[in-house]
């Protein structure tokens, strides 16, 4: 598994986490007393781990996890490690589904079952924890559902090839974003890989979209949704009927501990210009 951790953390209780984070938040309102909240977050971070080591507990700032796959390399960096327990901070006016999503990446990562975000952006500090509730074990056996996928040419075999692989490396639940910057290195990086396609709409150019090509006339793009989503499958067909260049996008979705591959292709008609 090349998911190589500056830091090993041991497991921990609830009430374990509920006394180091009651002396946590203590300092981060401290700090915001201080401060404020319109300094930059690194501020904030500095700050409290220079309060947090004067309570005399073991802290750690900025702890990189660093990911391989075959040649390709990504770094994260945790903000806070208190003792054994897991801080991402921010600031922001409001705490999103997208910060809560990083944090829970940053878990699966560092295989934590608790994370922390503090928001220092808001008029109170404020805190929410999130549980990672899978096992490790867990996040490497996923099931493959590759009914609605065809394969229309080598490179689509060689594109199921390699997130399979990926995920053998890294498990399920991560980032997809961090799925599909792998698949781009695996099929010649940015420079070959990601190219910008001409959007027409009848004889009128509208400009250019950039996406992921794995083959000359074929496109890929990886997400993470949880549930069905026609109305996305629809916006990929739109996406194909406006984009001359392309005869299909394979469209790659890791629900939860399942790969989804979808092939969509365009209309008949474009296709069988295409070809001649």
């Amino acid at each position: 598994m090349p998911i190589y951790r500056t830091l090993e953390l041991q497991p921990m209780s609830d009430s374990e986490f509920a006394e180091i984070d009651s002396v946590v938040m203590g300092c981060a309102f401290a700090t915001q007393n201080h401060f404020g909240r319109l300094f930059d977050e690194r501020v904030f971070e500095n700050d409290l781990a220079a309060r947090l080591q004067a309570e005399g507990l073991s802290v750690y700032t900025q702890v990189p996890i660093s990911l391989t796959h075959n040649g390709f390399e990504k770094t994260y960096y945790l903000d806070l490690v208190v003792k054994q327990m897991v801080y991402e901070l921010k600031v922001v006016c409001n705490l999103t589904g997208e910060h809560s999503a990083q944090a829970l990446n940053y878990a699966m990562l560092q295989n934590s079952r608790l994370v922390k975000l503090i928001n220092f952006g808001e008029a109170k500090v404020r805190g929410k924890l999130l549980r990672n509730a899978l096992l490790l074990e867990d996040r490497y056996r996923p099931t493959t559902n590759l009914e609605r996928w065809k394969p229309l040419g080598s490179q689509c075999e060689r594109l199921i090839e390699h997130i399979k692989a990926i995920i053998g490396d890294w498990g399920t639940h991560l980032d997809c974003r961090l799925y599909n910057e792998a698949l781009v290195h695996h099929f010649g990086g940015e420079p070959t890989c990601l190219r910008r396609v001409e959007l027409l709409c009848g004889d009128v150019r509208l400009g250019t979209h950039v996406v992921s090509q794995h083959d000359s006339k074929l496109a890929f793009v990886v997400t993470g949704f949880n549930e069905p989503q026609e109305g996305y499958r629809q916006h990929l067909k739109t996406l194909l009927q406006h984009a001359s260049a392309l005869q299909a996008i394979q469209w790659i979705n890791l629900n939860h501990s399942c790969l989804e591959v979808t092939t969509i292709e365009g209309d008949l008609d474009k296709r069988m210009g295409t070809e001649e």
